[in-house]
């Protein structure tokens, strides 16, 4: 098998034009796009490119060692990703008021602490912060977040900064 190093030229969300040396490590499909996860070592991490994103590439001059290389389990990782956003990997509870298996099956590593009344139920979700925050924001007024204290401060300053937008 061969673990060959490319160079990718690649247009970020944010429409930047960037070239990366990477060591692709698996291809993956979700929501609507494939992915390649790769280990980038200019950011000594694994990272995810949208293919189609990819506008060009060529094996790279210089090889990315194997020894150099963060170990990925793709089924694992899969498990954790909201929205194929990564982030810092977090465990958090809210309290729920949709349709608790609903939010069960979005976070695939998530637990129901306890039902608090008929509508509310407080879940436990480990996962990355960055795709998690996105979702919570989705869910509207039906996702109150507990715990822990930093990741709620970024769900109300995230909040409030969308609420200025509406202000006249």
């Amino acid at each position: 098998m061969q673990r060959e190093t490319i160079t990718i030229e690649y247009t970020t969300q944010r429409h930047k034009f960037v070239t990366r040396t990477i060591a692709p490590i698996a291809l993956t499909f979700s929501d609507y796009y494939f992915y390649v996860v790769s280990y980038n070592r200019q950011f000594k991490k694994n990272t995810i490119y949208r293919l189609d994103r990819i506008l060009n590439w060529k094996y790279a001059t210089h090889k990315i060692p194997l020894n150099e290389r963060l170990p990925f389990d793709l089924d694992d990782e899969k498990k954790k990703f909201q929205l194929m956003y990564p982030g810092k990997m977090i465990t958090i509870q809210f309290e729920y008021t949709g349709i608790v298996e609903a939010a069960l099956d979005k976070f695939p590593i998530s637990r129901t602490i306890k039902k608090i009344d008929d509508h509310t139920f407080l879940l436990e979700v480990t996962t990355y912060d960055t795709g998690a925050l996105m979702w919570f924001l989705s869910q509207k007024d039906m996702v109150t977040i507990v715990n822990p204290p930093e990741f709620r401060q970024q769900m109300k300053d995230t909040l409030q900064a969308m609420l200025s937008n509406y202000e006249d």
